[in-house]
């Protein structure tokens, strides 16, 4: 994965900034056909899949894109594996074998980064079941793995006294803390908490965050002394090394084969949020809190970066300049606001495409406006490739149709680069 900043992606510098040398003006990207590109970012649930299986068109829109060397990448706030088994699964269920981990961003994607500062480092992940995101943060090269359940192994199930649903989960999947992971006391130090995906112990969960940000230097079971101190910032509360929590995914709902949408992670941390609040009297928490997943900015700068690179790796190092990048959501208040909002730092216009096959209710309005909504995606490709009256697919375009097409495109005169095969 490409490297960026912790400061970038977290939001506490100036963030991604490209060398002027390297961003190409409007007039460049358009000077020629051979030098400019289009590009596609598509959302995953509700876009291409629904309840494991392909929607219509999905797959042939997909393979045209292939076909003509169009690059495009998945940016989806889904996660709970790796990259490389997350697009194995969403291969299959499209039956493209070619499709790479290499395309692929997930919500917690950009956890990547952290790795280097928290390597060896105890950090406490939340989110899936058995040990799945253990071995997924494993994966991503944490050495020192804690879940909810090994807390319960290490410091009894009074941590927490509503275990009957969930104590044999907890005893088959919860490891003791080995002793080289913990102080010369025996106490455990956490720190960070990444969430990976909507945590299934919500109760459980709430309880060990709330623990941790209450604690005193993260040491799990202990208490701040600056908790509440009116003559410190915050009253005293996050000002004693508490952990940093780093949220993956803001969705606060998700499309499931229910008929109705399902609370997801986001509404987890309007969960956290609420209790803290009512715990601290309000107390800030944004010190220690940090978002990835769309809409965030840093998730669109990580997505653009894995772009660019799958650009380079199928067009070689004198790829065609990404002129325009159009995102392919089912959600307005991610896909759709995140899109809008992205400035890039390479210089791409970046325009917004709603589908009315996922969450977007077809015929209301989003709180979000795309800049097109269609009803699929096989409708999202087609407006970018071709105006509504178009040729057949099977026939090749001429560069003086595509001159032609480009002054009359409905998108800002996209640019659509055939193949050279």
């Amino acid at each position: 994965m490409s490297s960026i900043s912790l400061n970038s992606l977290s939001g506490t510098s100036s963030g991604y900034s490209t060398p002027a040398s390297s961003v190409p003006t409007k007039s460049t990207r358009a000077s020629s056909v051979a030098d400019s590109t289009i590009a596609f970012v598509f959302d995953i649930d509700g876009v291409l899949v629904r309840s494991k299986e392909a929607l219509p068109g999905a797959t042939e829109s997909l393979q045209l894109l292939q076909q003509r060397n169009i690059p495009f990448i998945f940016l989806t706030n889904g996660g709970g594996s790796t990259e490389k088994d997350h697009v194995a699964v969403l291969a299959k269920r499209l039956n493209i074998p070619s499709l790479h981990e290499r395309q692929f961003v997930q919500s917690h994607s950009p956890f990547h980064e952290l790795v280097p500062e928290l390597t060896n480092k105890n950090i406490l992940v939340l989110g899936g079941t058995g040990s799945s995101i253990r071995d997924v943060a494993a994966a991503y090269g944490f050495k020192q793995v804690v879940t909810s359940a090994d807390l319960i192994k290490t410091f009894g199930e009074h941590v927490y006294p509503f275990l009957e649903m969930e104590k044999d989960h907890h005893e088959e999947h919860g490891r003791e803390i080995e002793s080289r992971f913990r102080m010369p006391d025996g106490r455990v130090q956490i720190s960070a908490i990444l969430v990976w995906s909507s945590p299934r112990s919500w109760g459980l969960d709430y309880q060990v965050v709330m623990d941790l940000l209450l604690s005193e230097k993260g040491i799990f079971g202990t208490v701040s002394s600056k908790n509440g101190d009116a003559s410190l910032h915050n009253r005293g509360y996050l000002q004693d090394g508490q952990p940093m929590v780093y949220f993956s995914n803001p969705d606060q709902n998700w499309a499931t084969a229910y008929h109705l949408p399902r609370v997801a992670q986001g509404s987890w941390r309007l969960g956290l949020q609420g209790i803290w609040d009512a715990h601290t009297g309000n107390a800030d928490i944004s010190s220690v809190i940090r978002s990835f997943g769309k809409p965030s900015k840093a998730t669109y700068i990580y997505g653009e970066q894995v772009l660019q690179k799958w650009n380079r790796e199928i067009n070689g190092e004198d790829a065609p300049v990404i002129s325009t990048v159009y995102m392919v959501g089912d959600n307005p208040a991610s896909d759709i606001a995140g899109a809008n909002a992205f400035e890039s730092g390479y210089g791409s216009d970046w325009k917004s495409i709603l589908v009315e096959s996922g969450v977007h209710v077809a015929g209301t309005k989003p709180a979000y406006l795309p800049d097109h909504t269609v009803g699929t995606v096989k409708e999202a490709v087609d407006l970018v490739r071709k105006p509504r009256a178009s040729r057949h697919d099977d026939q090749p375009e001429s560069s003086k149709d595509l001159e032609k097409r480009m002054s009359a495109n409905p998108l800002n005169q996209a640019l659509w680069v055939e193949s050279k095969s």
